[in-house]
């Protein structure tokens, strides 16, 4: 799944031309004309057939002049090459604000394009368009799940599972005598409650309604299913989070780097445990919140930083992600929810995880997670530039042509030119010809 973290723009290339930006508007408006009217007349009917393949058309007409059509998403409207090229209301009318709400962020159209993509994608995008109560699924990760060979977006990873942090506040040092609470019952404290007399009244209280009639004990049928759930829940309750929840609040207070660095040790064999058990809500709790006490101790315990980098190197390496191979066999088929968690822990993790996964490529067959790996990998060459000059030289040639895209978006002309000189050398002759295509340099082939 391609998720876009620093959108840049591509200020190498020269600004496009007003008839370049025209015929991006008309492709625009003919794809978002298209999915909102999708749903109209039934599917094969012939309004419904001329609407798609007028669409097919006004994309056609760009990508045999312009090369692939490469859209950014914002709120209420389509950017092309940094040109509003479409805008409307927020709503669901809106398809722009549609895409933008369930997070896709880019959407590219590719040279080859066939109507029977443009069909699911305008399926997919109706089915989500008004939001189900209770979703099965989202939008983008349906889209991702589809697997459209010509139609590729980019979605934001910040909308990816957001699982609830313990609050960094918890991280001072709390009031050595805080005040006590009382409990409050129907505007009254529970003091207000308590019976007066000595304690041997306290006793003969609760002997006579143990002695009293039966049924107040009794439960009824709606009392005993929701006891039945409250006990079903408690047994789902994972304690593990809890610790690991625990532990945090814990780990701001502590003082001694080595009670510190042992609590992060455990953190470390945790992350290891949840990804062989493709259980990854205890890798993303993980971190997520060691990356925010990182951030927030920085300061005050400066001591912690290298005990977080230690953390860091450990979790990218081998040993540790090795564990996901089991996993990506299970991608296709698992829940929305997981899968979600999982892509979520991929995505927050150190970049230089990149070059570890590389190495994975050769040991996963299907062609999901495969394609969920290589776009992975491609935020994080995004994001770190060395890492994307460190994976341009393999041979995977289905990784390095999604690098070169990458190329193509890098807003330093300098760095640009050197990495398009390493693609020059490359071993394979396709690399170097879909080089020359994407980047526009002629010395490449």
């Amino acid at each position: 799944m391609n998720n876009l973290v620093n959108m840049a723009t591509d200020e190498r290339l020269p600004a496009p031309s007003l008839t370049e930006v025209t015929a991006a508007e008309r492709a625009a408006h003919a794809i978002m004309g298209g999915l909102k009217n999708y749903t109209i007349f039934p599917p094969d009917h012939a309004s419904t057939i001329m609407l798609l393949q007028g669409v097919l058309q006004a994309i056609a007409s760009f990508v045999d002049k312009y090369g692939d059509l490469c859209f950014e998403v914002e709120r209420k409207r389509i950017l092309y090459r940094e040109k509003p090229v479409f805008e409307g209301e927020a709503g669901e009318d809106n398809p722009a604000f549609v895409l933008y709400r369930d997070g896709i962020r880019r959407i590219e159209f590719l040279a080859g394009v066939e109507e029977s993509e443009l069909v699911t994608f305008s399926q997919i995008f109706n089915h989500y368009r008004v939001i189900p109560e209770e979703p099965e699924d989202d939008l983008a990760t349906t889209l991702w799940r589809a697997e459209l060979p010509h139609i590729h977006y980019e979605a934001s990873y910040e909308l990816w599972e957001n699982e609830p942090a313990p609050d960094l506040t918890l991280f001072k040092p709390a009031d050595p005598a805080p005040p006590k609470e009382t409990v409050v019952v129907d505007g009254h404290g529970w003091e207000s409650f308590r019976p007066e007399g000595s304690p041997d009244e306290y006793q003969k209280m609760g002997l006579g309604l143990s002695e009293g009639g039966q049924d107040l004990w009794n439960l009824t049928p709606e009392e005993q299913q929701a006891l039945a759930r409250m006990i079903s829940e408690n047994r789902r309750h994972d304690y593990k989070m809890s610790a690991i929840r625990l532990l945090f609040m814990i780990l701001g207070n502590e003082d001694d780097p080595q009670i510190y660095q042992s609590i992060v040790n455990y953190f470390r064999d945790e992350f290891r445990s949840s990804l062989a058990s493709c259980n990854f809500r205890p890798a993303y709790l993980i971190l997520i919140n060691l990356r925010k006490a990182e951030e927030y101790l920085a300061h005050d315990k400066p001591w912690t930083g290298s005990i977080h980098q230690r953390f860091q190197a450990e979790v990218i390496s081998a040993e540790i992600l090795d564990n996901l191979v089991p996993a990506w066999p299970l991608i296709p088929s698992m829940e929305p929810a997981d899968l979600k968690t999982f892509i979520a822990v991929l995505q927050n993790l150190p970049t230089p995880a990149g070059v570890t996964m590389a190495e994975m490529l050769d040991r996963v067959n299907s062609r999901q997670a495969r394609n969920l790996i290589i776009e992975i990998i491609a935020s994080y060459a995004t994001r770190d530039h060395a890492v994307l000059e460190l994976l341009l030289s393999r041979q995977e040639e289905d990784l390095v042509l999604r690098l070169i895209r990458v190329v193509r978006e890098l807003p330093e002309s300098e760095l640009a030119d050197r990495l398009a000189q390493l693609l020059k050398k490359h071993p394979r002759s396709n690399i170097r010809q879909q080089a020359w295509r994407v980047l526009g340099r002629q010395e490449l082939y």
